[in-house]
């Protein structure tokens, strides 16, 4: 039996413009987002990235099991219009059929290349403290991602942000 290593299978590209409804299901079927907030929140940025509305610098990668498969994640990170060499790491989601096969791991190290490539200082990632996002805490604490902050109550009455920051890797 052939050992297939899913992690150098993955394949990482920006999101494309017909990725939209599958980048979209991946958002939904995490648990996170109900279609409408999908929709509003991923949908939006995914349109005004294809019709390049954004500053310079925002981008969506898709990872996908190979080149031209199924896609499985997709993250979206851009830098920060306020601090110079900061930027923000908005959303990393990987479909949960594929959850921990390295997925996430794969998207936010493409992210942090790029960052480091564009010569970003800190990579911020915030987050709330719910508990369906304790597992998207500890990973990113697994990352070297130090916690540096919280807002009580940002998201609603007892639901903080969570921010965390790293100098990018540089590998």
């Amino acid at each position: 039996m052939t050992n297939f290593n899913i992690q150098q299978a993955m394949h990482i590209e920006t999101a494309q413009t017909q990725d939209r409804d599958a980048l979209l299901g991946i958002a939904v079927r995490t648990g996170l987002f109900t279609p409408e907030e999908a929709e509003g929140l991923l949908g939006g940025v995914l349109d005004e990235l294809a019709s390049d509305s954004l500053p310079p610098g925002h981008q969506a990668a898709a990872c996908r099991l190979r080149a031209g498969g199924t896609l499985i994640g997709w993250t979206y990170f851009a830098p920060d219009q306020h601090a110079e060499g900061v930027w923000n790491l908005w959303w990393i989601g990987v479909d949960p059929d594929h959850h921990g096969h390295g997925a996430g791991l794969h998207l936010l190290r493409h992210a942090e290349k790029i960052v480091s490539s564009k010569g970003g200082r800190v990579l911020v990632i915030e987050t709330s403290d719910a508990p369906a996002l304790a597992k998207a805490r500890r990973f990113y604490e697994a990352q070297g991602y130090r916690e540096c902050g919280r807002i009580p109550d940002f998201y609603s009455e007892g639901e903080s942000k969570v921010i965390f920051a790293r100098r990018p890797r540089e590998d």
